[in-house]
């Protein structure tokens, strides 16, 4: 009675169930029982049909009471019903108990679905499933998943720990006669031993397509850990160049720890990977650009915004006159914060208008460090100057924009006829903002009747450039955040651009600081 109260379902490993079922007692093809052959068994008797006199009373019942069908899991659900069947296969018998299906049903979520028939409903599901009674086998606890996640959909599968993101690789040796390779990534969990052997979770194993000749492969795929990550677990990245007919050849591998994407906003940066071709060249560093976020952690917007807007006066370097520039940015002592913007083509006075967040990276006292390079088109970069600007400098109210002069600046092919000595003096324009330190409109006019603002008035909002609806990662465009206000004619206590002469305070500040803020509608007003 109880066996009848459950569907009993025969999950099936092929890819595709075969056209023609066989019979369930002679094992021949039901189609062979029709049109007046039907085959004979063992003993030269009749083939026990279902329904006829030859079944035994038992053979009966199973007939009348099961149904039996081939189906074919999805690989979510696959990776899924391995992963509870291995976590709580405690003593890795092969064998889950009674009270280990309790607990399992009771972390999915069914006791807070069923409620006070949950104990029940788990006895009765154990009992019909088993063999014996007493233990659930793979095969038994594989169908009983299968019933459990169409009853209760919202259940099973589970939701992955990890979202994974392999991008793409540059710098990668050649392992092929054309100078090429074939790579393909692999992401895998892995602990840690103490006795600092690494152990791998070989079943949390996810890979890449195939990218055929070529050593800088963009892949762009989302990957998962097969529900095999657990807290505290970093994730082994390999390389591999794929051969047909051999073994793929291991050329590059990394850790990625813990720490580093265990974190709000996650990991998403460029990672160094130690290259193990042997003949490959000593310096090859190849780079891995990923993804790598914790689903259950909060992701706030990011406090830091800085938009990289120009350069204005780089030398010039060759007989063109011309450079292709990039400018990268990146906090001090954290280089998985380093960002770079697009190639600026053919010119000196470079214009990108890029916003970078830090990723997630910034903590107060953080110092900010600008490169301008030129971009590797042929060969190496050219370095052309860099700049750092300190956390006081930004950590204010309203932020800072203004310039910024570039340091160690490469001697140019032409001397400067602007300047007597040929000297050139580049110069970067930055905006840079904490999005806990900008005023709100109401801010700004209780600073003006307090006397600290000396600003004759507070632009309305319809004057106001198009501003930002908030400052997490989904802004207006760069060119449009914080830019700086047109205000005509000279007004008392406003510089160039419309931003105050001497800072917040009204004197003692940087000459570059704006007095802007948000509105309570989120719109950029300045005085």
């Amino acid at each position: 009675r109880f066996r009848s109260s459950f569907l009993r379902v025969g999950v099936a490993a092929a890819s595709t169930p075969h056209p023609t079922l066989p019979c369930d007692h002679c094992q021949f093809p039901m189609s062979r029982h029709h049109g007046g052959t039907v085959p004979r068994a063992a003993g030269d008797k009749p083939c026990p049909v279902p329904g006829s006199r030859s079944l035994t009373s038992a053979q009966r019942i199973e007939a009348a009471t099961t149904h039996k069908k081939q189906v074919v899991l999805p690989d979510v659900h696959g990776w899924d019903v391995e992963a509870l069947f291995r976590k709580y296969d405690t003593e890795q018998t092969l064998l889950l108990s009674r009270g280990s299906l309790m607990d399992m049903m009771r972390e999915v979520g069914l006791e807070h679905k069923l409620g006070d028939a949950f104990a029940a409903t788990v006895r009765l599901a154990f009992d019909a499933h088993s063999a014996d009674s007493h233990f659930l086998a793979f095969p038994e606890f594989k169908q009983l998943y299968y019933y459990i996640s169409h009853a209760h959909p919202d259940l099973l599968p589970r939701s992955t720990k990890l979202q994974i993101t392999l991008l793409g690789a540059r710098e990668l040796p050649s392992t092929d006669p054309n100078g090429k390779s074939d790579p393909f990534c692999t992401v895998t969990c892995c602990r840690t031993l103490p006795d600092g052997k690494l152990e791998a979770k070989h079943w949390a194993k996810s890979q890449t397509k195939v990218v055929e000749k070529t050593l800088t492969p963009w892949w762009g795929e989302d990957c998962t850990d097969k529900f095999g990550y657990t807290e505290g677990d970093d994730l082994l990245l390999q390389i591999f160049d794929w051969d047909i007919g051999d073994k793929s050849e291991l050329m590059a591998k990394a850790i990625l720890p813990n720490a580093e994407f265990n974190r709000p906003g996650g990991f998403h940066a460029s990672l160094p990977m130690t290259c193990v071709i042997s003949d490959a060249p000593k310096n090859l560093v190849p780079i891995l650009k990923l993804r790598v976020v914790v689903k259950d952690l909060p992701n706030p917007p990011p406090r830091l915004q800085t938009i990289v807007h120009s350069v204005t006066g780089l030398p010039p370097l060759d007989s063109t006159g011309k450079l292709d520039c990039t400018c990268t940015f990146q906090i001090v002592d954290k280089p998985f914060s380093r960002s770079t913007t697009k190639v600026s083509a053919k010119t000196l006075d470079p214009v990108w208008n890029e916003t970078f967040d830090g990723k997630h990276r910034f903590e107060d006292g953080d110092t900010l460090s600008f490169e301008v390079r030129t971009h590797p088109s042929k060969g190496k970069s050219e370095f052309l100057g860099r700049c750092t600007v300190p956390c006081d400098t930004y950590a204010k109210t309203a932020g800072f924009h203004g310039e910024v002069s570039l340091h160690d600046v490469p001697r140019a092919m032409y001397p400067n006829p602007e300047h007597p000595g040929g000297r050139y003096f580049p110069k970067l324009r930055l905006t840079i903002w904490l999005a806990d330190m900008m005023p709100s409109r109401d801010q700004i006019l209780e600073m003006k009747a307090a006397g600290i603002v000396n600003a004759a008035t507070v632009l309305h909002l319809d004057e106001a450039p198009p501003g930002p609806t908030s400052l997490g990662p989904a802004t207006s465009s760069p060119a449009q955040v914080l830019a700086p206000p047109t205000v005509s004619g000279a007004e008392p206590g406003l510089g160039p651009g419309g931003f105050l002469e001497g800072g917040a305070g009204g004197g003692g500040g940087d000459p570059m600081t704006p007095a802007a803020g948000l509105d309570s509608a989120g719109t950029m007003v300045a005085v």
